[in-house]
């Protein structure tokens, strides 16, 4: 049993060293093959993953009878050569600017006010290149391929549905996360919470960011920072608690700070301008979880 156990053992360790040996292997990147082919024409290079004349040819678009080749040493499998003479094939290229209408980006919202329907963006066109190729032999088309080059990308056109919801309900923590300042638009004040804190509110944005802050864009919790997400003393309100703010309004605690201790709250802004403009006051703050 012991001698087994050895044997075990030694199949063990050596499973595991080519296993090793396995992964630290470096594969090289596939690099692309560079190509010349001269028409009647023209002469240009191309990049291919094609290994034969017949699958360049494919790759191309052209479709072109085997018997062309005779008498040039090239046929459709041979190994594709540095250089291509394909003296009696033509080329023929146009390019023109395309406009791309802008995706619509439809988003149900949650109102306690009348339905409607809102386009709160209308977008903006892109642009792409197309490039388009054609080959012809003794006049007539044998093939060609069109490609295309993104420019600008469009911006898509965003049109908000609102759904109407219960009045007497507040709007759940995923909600005011992904509505922000919608949230306090379309929801009204609660009707309850658990308890009412008076505190000392300044405001922030992420444009004060300073080199200390790491990423001024999330938050504690791995939010993104802006109009909704608080600072908040986590021993007096917990992280992820929702909030109603008197003058701002429904937030959800999703930060901390160095200076937020006690009943202080630091209300976040999108804008340095917003934030300047709260300022610094006292302010009602209903804790709804």
């Amino acid at each position: 049993m012991k001698e087994l156990g050895r044997k075990l053992l030694r199949g063990a360790v050596l499973l595991f060293v080519l296993i090793a040996a396995f992964f630290s292997i470096s594969i090289p990147a596939y690099a692309k093959k560079k190509v010349v082919l001269s028409l009647a024409n023209d002469t240009f290079q191309l990049e291919t993953d094609s290994a034969a004349l017949g699958d360049l040819l494919n790759e191309l678009g052209i479709e072109l009878p085997e018997k062309v080749l005779q008498g040039s040493q090239l046929t459709l499998n041979s190994a594709l050569p540095g250089k291509i003479a394909l003296p009696w094939l033509y080329v023929y290229r146009m390019s023109e600017e395309e406009v791309v209408p802008p995706p619509i980006d439809y988003r149900i919202i949650p109102t306690q006010s009348a339905p409607r329907v809102e386009v709160r963006s209308s977008g903006n066109p892109g642009f792409k290149r197309v490039n388009i190729t054609v080959f012809t032999l003794d006049g007539k088309i044998v093939g060609g391929r069109t490609t295309y080059e993104m420019l600008k990308e469009p911006k898509a056109r965003i049109i908000h549905i609102y759904r109407e919801v219960d009045k007497n309900i507040t709007p759940s923590y995923e909600t005011i996360i992904r509505m922000r300042r919608l949230a306090s638009r379309e929801f009204k004040p609660p009707l309850r919470a658990k308890k009412v804190l008076t505190m000392d509110a300044t405001a922030y944005s992420p444009e004060e960011a300073t080199a200390g802050w790491g990423n001024p864009h999330n938050t504690a919790i791995g939010l993104r920072a802006g109009y909704g997400v608080v600072a908040v003393d986590p021993k007096v309100i917990p992280l992820k608690t929702r909030l109603y703010i008197e003058g701002y309004g429904y937030a959800v605690a999703g930060d901390v700070g160095g200076a937020i201790k006690g009943m202080r709250i630091d209300l976040g802004f999108d804008t340095q301008a917003e934030a300047l403009k709260f300022g610094r006051r006292d302010v009602k703050v209903w804790v709804l979880d």
